[in-house]
């Protein structure tokens, strides 16, 4: 392969992430609770609130930092307040990072080119990016920040120029504006081991590489502090607490959310590894003798496995919290060897797998096995739209000659063949439009929830001119009944004891049964008279 020809599979996974995540994206509704929150976060701040502090039901919200929401806000000041256009800002990430996953490669192995184009080919049609990648959350951004990081400090080892350290301060700097200080574990570990994979000749000078690390961490320092200043004094103290601890150091300490035991990320390796990992060519590219066989890999390896190691001691985990490191899997797969494997053609279909187990699972629904989901909920003809589109896929592997030259197509195929079968599944339980068109006929008196975690969910697709108010207790409720006449009351459980609520629709959401109430007159209840001893 020709030093230029890395760009056509370059172009070629672009487009595959592409139109695969768009795709993914028209066939689901905004999903809950993250997509749904996280797009409500920047109504709220569309809405007239806070630019610098994030609101959520008109309170403080401190889980994240306010990048995403400033870019949707950007967007929708071109497009007004679309959804399409707020749910491609993430996938855009993505986009950003199947480009700088090939960028790399070329200075990791400028001798061997073709890796750069495979690598984005690998990163694209990997099952999990594609899945996380298309949807409204914060990982693709931190996927892009870390990169840029790896490419700054790849680049640093070359000499003294200020390029690179600013490169990598501003690298930081924009994971923390993304996701918040977790950017250090993806990045920082791989900068400190320098000594583990850099070349003894040529080696930087151990005082001089630290001290440039500690330059860049400074430079991130103050480009967050922008931000940071302000936010702090404007948040007040809850605020303060919340960013600079609880979601950041308190998370790695004792997990308030999310927590897993520390196997969680060793059992969902198979996904991660889906489908590139599960061929012969892609296993034997990690064997532990190639990935130290040279100072890129020696870097690469570090960077994924000091990042997989210390989000398996932090006790709250997610998926999705090692989407960053799908680019170094990505890199280390890009050195496989392709093989015809002609002899073991038949488990080319184990690729197949999730579609399989998919289109099972979607065949027992009209049979009643999942008696949770209403009734109606199943489409034979959807599901054999799937199944038609795993057997193509499945015709196409048998009758390639090389099985690593259609890997590319597995996934893709793969993924929009389990979101047709599971259509019905999606727009009847999982939508929350319906609930939101309910709620934005009935919300010029006010809106209310019970639902003490309310985050959300129907307040953007609503287009609610006001944050929705969340109740805490009984008493919170008569109060805010008797202040909103004609109001509106969301609730998941039933509230048939409460005077003055009339219930007026019925609808089904993900698990719950959610409930619209409308509120009558309600007169305040009269204080105690004091009492004549005037105690």
């Amino acid at each position: 392969m020709t030093s230029s020809a890395w760009r056509v599979p370059l172009i070629g996974a672009l487009v595959t992430f592409a139109v695969t995540a768009t795709l993914l994206m028209i066939m689901r509704p905004l999903m809950a609770i993250d997509e749904t929150r996280y797009v409500t976060v920047a109504w709220e701040m569309w809405q007239g609130g806070s630019k610098i502090v994030p609101h959520l039901n008109g309170g403080i919200y401190s889980d994240k930092p306010p990048l995403l929401f400033w870019l949707i806000n950007l967007v929708w000041g071109v497009t007004g307040p679309s959804e399409w256009a707020a749910r491609l800002v993430a996938p855009g990430f993505g986009l950003l990072s199947v480009w700088l996953v090939a960028v790399l490669a070329r200075r990791l192995w400028p001798e061997a080119p073709e890796r750069s184009g495979l690598a984005a080919l690998i990163l694209a049609s990997t099952g999990v990016f594609l899945l996380f990648g298309s949807t409204t959350m914060f990982d693709t951004m931190l996927a892009a920040a870390t990169l840029l990081g790896m490419i700054a400090i790849w680049s640093l080892k070359d000499g003294l120029r200020i390029g690179p350290v600013l490169g990598l301060g501003v690298a930081l700097g924009l994971g923390v504006f993304a996701k918040g200080p977790v950017i250090l574990v993806h990045v920082l570990p791989a900068a400190l081991l320098m000594p583990l994979w850099a070349r003894a000749e040529g080696r930087p000078s151990i005082k001089g590489w630290y001290g440039r690390i500690g330059l860049a961490f400074l430079i991130a320092f103050g480009i967050v502090l922008l931000w940071l200043g302000p936010a702090v004094i404007f948040g007040g103290a809850a605020y303060r607490e919340q960013i600079l601890w609880k979601q950041s150091a308190g998370r790695m300490v004792e997990s308030f959310a999310h927590g897993r035991p520390v196997w969680f990320f060793l059992a969902l390796m198979p996904f991660f590894l889906w489908p590139w990992g599960w061929s012969r060519a892609g296993l034997a590219a990690l064997k532990p003798s190639r990935l130290w066989a040279d100072a890129g890999s020696r870097f690469v390896t570090l960077w994924g496995v000091s990042a997989f190691v210390a989000f398996s001691m932090i006790s709250g985990k997610q998926a999705h919290y090692l989407v960053p490191e799908l680019p170094a899997l990505a890199l280390l797969l890009s050195g496989m060897v392709p093989t015809a494997e002609r002899r073991l053609r038949a488990l080319r279909l184990l690729w197949l797998l999730p579609g399989i187990l998919a289109a099972i699972a979607a065949a027992a629904v009209p049979f009643g096995a999942f008696p949770e989901l209403p009734e109606g909920t199943g489409s034979w003809l959807l599901l054999g739209a799937g199944v038609a589109i795993l057997l193509l896929a499945g015709v196409i592997l048998m009758r390639a000659r090389d099985g690593w030259r259609v890997e590319g197509l597995v996934a893709p195929m793969v993924l929009v063949a389990i979101e047709i079968m599971v259509l019905p599944i999606l727009w009847t339980v999982y939508d929350p439009r319906p609930i939101g068109a309910l709620i934005a006929a009935h919300s010029a008196h006010g809106v209310a929830t019970t639902d003490r975690s309310y985050a959300g969910q129907f307040s953007y697709v609503a287009r609610l001119a006001q944050p929705v108010d969340v109740i805490g207790n009984s008493a919170d409720l008569g109060r805010w009944m008797a202040a909103h006449p004609q109001g509106l009351v969301l609730s998941a459980q039933p509230l048939d004891g409460v005077d003055g609520l009339s219930e007026i629709a019925e609808r089904h959401f993900r698990q719950d049964d959610w409930r619209l109430y409308q509120v009558g007159a309600v007169t305040p209840p009269e204080a105690p008279a004091p009492s004549a001893t005037g105690d």
